[in-house]
């Protein structure tokens, strides 16, 4: 049997060792600098001895280095079109499990693997998986490749389309043998995080669960309308099967049947009523030190159910048009900010011209940006996106203008609204003066 050690559990450690070296170091400086009569005391007491010293700036070396290394998050991308978070692991018997998670942006898809190896010489990978989407991935290794009481580093790896990289920031871990290092008084760690994707009718249900020094967990969601029956799961039941469900107030789901390391879960709950309030949690069953049957749980979210009209797309584009910047005599910045709130698709463009009249109308005279007739100085057109689909914020430069002169503009998206028809939204006009 084996656990895994990693480097949160040594941050105190690493401070009462790095608290010993200042003394040591201060001690051994002030006996080198003061003339002392060794026949009044025993200079064994004045400092640690070499040996105790050499043995402590290792520790801090590795302990320094580890937490350096420690972290996980989005470290290195260079001109790679994707993201890549490297997760945690988890260990069962005879493998270990690496996580990770990639974020596509605008990759149609991305290779990824884990690289591993000790004092982060990564001369080892995994297999290569090819991720359509946005997803997490794992990997397995075989405990096999790790020796006991060695550090060892991991970190995953993207590639997109072009072959370029993206690295996740770097984690480490140490496999000890439990028959010396574990007393089983570490409980699971739970918690229930914000649900996603609420609809009118369904939701995505979210939590982590970690088992620490246990095994054999039994994970379940429980979720309902009534607060109460939700939050006091944990003190009025033993085991997932005691929970009596009781309709609309309290449902049960289970997601794991036998969790022996730290998992992330998601779940789609379905049939829910529409403009409703929902409270949820994420809970572990497992046998504690006694041998009893107890629950963990991660504690109360909620989430309130779109009314059904939601449904239709009926919350249209916030256009915004800003402030002009860094005006010169012939040029000018332009700003704005669009969110296509839910609607996809959008083409964005900027309209501006000498004439205010043209510039504001552009909205109700026309329904695409193809339609928008230029007309020399008084009117011109620049796209800047051609398919939005959540929200960012635009500037463009535009030249050719003449100097001493009032300006007006506005940034505007065409999109399809219910009905299937081209409609354009503006973000109403600002105007600027060129210099002199």
């Amino acid at each position: 049997m084996q656990s895994i050690i990693t480097h949160t559990a040594f941050r105190f450690v690493a401070v009462a060792v790095v608290l010993t070296m200042a003394f040591a170091a201060s001690s051994q400086s002030a006996h080198a600098q003061t003339y002392y009569n060794y026949s009044s005391f025993d200079s064994q007491h004045l400092a640690p001895t070499q040996e105790t010293i050499a043995y402590l700036q290792q520790i801090v070396a590795l302990l320094l280095a580890q937490l350096q290394a420690q972290g996980g998050g989005y470290q290195y991308h260079g001109n790679s079109d994707v993201d890549v978070e490297t997760g945690l692991l988890r260990t069962s018997s005879d493998e270990v499990t690496f996580f990770g998670e990639v974020d596509l942006n605008r990759a149609s898809y991305a290779r990824v693997w884990f690289e591993y190896g000790e004092d982060e010489d990564f001369d080892e990978r995994t297999r290569t998986q090819r991720v359509n989407y946005d997803d997490r991935f794992d990997a397995d290794v075989d405990k096999d490749e790790f020796e006991e009481d060695e550090w060892y580093d991991y970190r995953a790896v993207a590639e997109d389309p072009d072959g370029r990289r993206a690295y996740g920031g770097i984690r480490s871990f140490m496999l000890r043998d439990n028959d010396s290092h574990r007393s089983n008084d570490d409980d699971p760690e739970v918690t229930t995080e914000d649900a996603d994707e609420v609809d009118d009718d369904r939701a995505e249900l979210n939590g982590e669960v970690d088992m620490n020094d246990f095994n054999n967990g039994l994970v379940f969601f429980v979720y309902g309308e009534d607060e109460d029956q939700v939050e006091d799961v944990e003190d009025d039941y033993d085991s997932y099967y005691d929970i009596d469900e009781d309709g609309d107030d309290l449902q049960k789901v289970r997601v794991d049947s036998d969790l022996d390391g730290r998992d992330d879960y998601s779940y789609d709950v379905t049939n829910l009523d529409e403009d409703t309030e929902y409270f949820f949690q994420i809970c572990v069953e497992y046998e504690d030190e006694d041998d009893d049957e107890v629950l963990e749980c991660g504690g109360v979210e909620e989430f309130e159910t779109d009314d059904d009209n939601n449904n239709s797309n009926d919350d249209e584009p916030d256009v915004t048009t800003e402030r002009a910047e860094n005006i010169g005599d012939d040029n000018a910045e332009l700003n704005g900010e669009v969110d296509m709130n839910d609607y996809n698709n959008g083409l964005v463009f900027f309209v501006y011209g000498e004439d205010e009249d043209q510039v504001e109308d552009i909205e109700d005279d026309y329904d695409t940006y193809d339609e928008v007739d230029e007309d020399g100085d008084d009117l011109q057109k620049v796209a800047v996106d051609y398919d939005l689909d959540h929200s960012a914020s635009y500037a463009r430069r535009v030249t050719g203008l003449d100097d001493n002169t009032d300006y007006y503009f506005q940034i505007c998206v065409e999109y399809e609204d219910d009905d299937d028809d081209d409609v354009i939204e503006c973000g109403g006009v600002e105007d600027f003066e060129t210099d002199d």
